[in-house]
């Protein structure tokens, strides 16, 4: 931790050389003498020295420069201040996050605040069950484990109505039936009047007594 809090104020103290530095690497001097009113400065010094307008502006530029209207270099060199002032915010960042870094470094908070979040869930109540020892609550929906029944004479209930098919929520269900043949080949014998079901009643009246005795347990 010692380690990195020296390297990384080793860097900030680079950057700071390097600003300081700054005017030096900019080449030539600055001309004139800069008052918070009024710049001082000849014709003859911007018109001869090439240098100084390569670096602070054009030729052109500084050949239209008076001692009365000195906007243009006052310009020029409130953007070089401005540069070096951003730079000297930019270093004093530097240090408050060298600061900060190394303090969560060597205090170790970002554990210390995932210790906190751990124990703030520790005390919560519990969103787990131990199941299959505890069971969450059932929905009204629920219908229990899926199985086919038979009545007592061990006829299968399940005709293939497709029903349950149709209603079961995730539609987990297929049915596919057996294609029955029907042993009647004309379309007028599936047609029943009241004379054909009574007669039909007539027949199995016995055979519906027994179906509806034995069912009725069930209903």
């Amino acid at each position: 931790m010692a380690s990195v809090f020296a390297r990384k104020s080793v860097y900030a103290l680079r950057a700071r050389q390097l600003a300081v530095a700054d005017p030096a690497l900019q080449g030539p001097a600055r001309i004139g003498t800069i008052n918070t009113e009024r710049t001082f400065a000849t014709k003859q010094s911007f018109s001869t020295d090439k240098d100084t307008a390569r670096s602070y502006g054009t030729t052109k530029d500084f050949a239209n420069f008076s001692p009365d209207n000195g906007s243009l270099f006052i310009r020029l060199l409130n953007t070089n201040d401005q540069e070096r002032q951003q730079l000297a915010k930019d270093i004093s960042k530097d240090w408050s996050s060298v600061f900060e870094q190394s303090v969560n470094t060597l205090f170790l908070t970002e554990m210390v605040r995932g210790l906190m979040l751990t124990l703030k869930y520790f005390f919560d109540p519990k969103v787990t069950i131990n199941y299959p020892f505890e069971k969450g609550p059932l929905s009204p929906r629920f219908r229990g484990e899926h199985a086919l029944r038979r009545y007592p004479t061990g006829e299968e209930r399940c005709i293939a109505c497709k029903l349950c098919e149709a209603i079961c929520p995730a539609q987990a269900i297929t049915i596919e039936a057996e294609s029955e043949k029907m042993e009647q080949t004309d379309n007028q014998e599936l047609l029943y009047d009241k004379e054909k079901l009574l007669e039909n009643g007539d027949r199995w009246e016995t055979e519906i007594a027994e179906n509806l005795r034995s069912e009725s347990l069930y209903r």
